[in-house]
């Protein structure tokens, strides 16, 4: 009995230190949230002690979490797994009765994951409602994943897949023309790389346009307004802390736990203070853009200058700043696809979405850009059904029908 109490006592203490977070008065459905918050918090900190005290050369616990094709119980698409140029995707096509000239636009997406979990099993509804109501071919990559496979893979991958399509779109009905990109977190950041790449690549039509969510857009300034008003809320906590981002980063960018970029990502000493002092790529990672913008900036404090970091930063520079893990550095953005950008006030990646606007902005690319309030990085998901998904989801329909429906 005395053992069974024990058992009973460490379990709740457990359950109450991965369960309860505190949570925001507006934000949507603080249950899912929390329950949401407590599924990643396990699997976060499994794999933390894992990636630190073992070797990661084959992959880590959350890579092995690929979750199993949904049933497809739509008869108005057929959906199938193939693979584009070697890189394995689920291709959803409507069922329409086309003709041989008649050819469909495409939407190639990529899922998130922090470059460490996930697969496109996971963002089924997502992919499957554009497939229905655009009467698009749908391409969802399943890239490899980290820290088995390090940066620049996923990018990569990623890359191979999207030219693929747009070099053999008549083999799925698809108007190489009309072959648009979207994803979201890591997704975001790799279909903001892809599009970059796609442009310069004169073999290839450019994009159609570009829909980035929650998109995460540079990886040297840890101490944006989002972060610290993440961090002042939820600590450690929440779906996607710090220390988690510090984790997954990490772990793509090098392929194995640093302990030094660890520490001085959780102490927002990455970079030398010759960088931020002389860099011209400063510049577009500027905090004023982000207090101007109309979005709220609590518990914000102005970062000093911090400790110089230059031996580390020197071992760094050359991953970090690479515009393929940081695509907002690219200096310039001429001729990108137009842009449909979503963020949530409840990220802490939030403000990478605003500065990659910015930036698309003032070089003339089209961007609309809405950060949902009530939202929270993860509120992407059908299978949650919060209403600022659906809002979400309701506006990015109305932007993509402009560019792939027939006038």
């Amino acid at each position: 009995m005395g053992k069974l109490l024990t058992i009973l006592v460490v379990a709740g203490i457990l359950s109450a230190f991965y369960f309860y977070v505190p949570v925001p008065k507006d934000l949507e459905n603080p249950w899912i949230f929390r329950l949401t918050n407590c599924l990643k918090r396990i699997i976060h900190s499994i794999m933390y002690y894992e990636a630190k005290y073992s070797d990661v050369s084959s992959g880590v616990f959350a890579n092995r979490l690929q979750f199993p094709m949904p049933e497809n119980n739509n008869n108005s698409l057929t959906v199938t797994t193939t693979e584009f140029d070697g890189v394995r995707v689920i291709l959803f096509q409507p069922n329409l009765p086309t003709t041989k000239d008649q050819l469909l636009p495409a939407i190639v997406y990529f899922h998130g994951g922090g470059f460490v979990s996930g697969n496109p099993e996971i963002m089924f509804g997502v992919t499957r409602r554009m497939c229905v109501e655009l009467q698009a071919v749908v391409a969802s990559v399943d890239y490899r994943l980290a820290p088995k496979h390090k940066f620049p893979t996923a990018f990569e991958d990623s890359l191979k897949a999207t030219k693929w399509l747009l070099t053999n779109a008549k083999k799925y009905s698809v108007d190489a023309r009309k072959v648009a990109i979207a994803g979201d977190s890591a997704g975001g950041l790799l279909s903001a790389a892809v599009s970059q790449f796609i442009k310069d690549d004169l073999n290839v039509p450019n994009l159609l346009f570009q829909a980035l969510i929650y998109p995460t857009a540079q990886q040297i300034d840890v101490n944006l307004p989002s972060t610290q008003q993440y961090h002042a809320i939820f600590g450690n906590r929440g779906i996607v802390c710090k220390h988690d981002m510090a984790m997954f980063i990490g772990l793509y960018a090098f392929g194995e736990f640093r302990q030094d970029y660890y520490d001085a990502f959780m102490t927002g000493t990455l970079t030398s203070r010759e960088f931020r002092e002389t860099s011209e790529l400063m510049q577009y990672i500027d905090h004023d853009v982000i207090l101007k913008s109309g979005v709220r900036s609590r518990h914000y404090v102005k970062p000093t200058s911090q400790t110089d970091n230059s031996k580390l930063w020197h071992d760094l520079k050359d991953v970090l700043l690479d515009v393929r893990m940081s695509p907002l550095l690219r200096k310039d953005m001429t001729g990108l696809p137009p842009a449909w950008i979503a963020t949530c006030e409840y990220d802490p990646i939030r403000d990478d979405g605003i500065l990659y606007a910015h930036r698309l902005k003032n070089d003339g690319v089209r961007v609309s850009l809405k950060n949902y309030e009530k939202g929270f990085h993860g509120a992407w998901m059908s299978e949650f059904n919060l209403v600022v998904y659906n809002e979400m989801m309701t506006d990015f329909m109305v932007f993509a029908k402009e560019y792939i429906k027939p006038k």
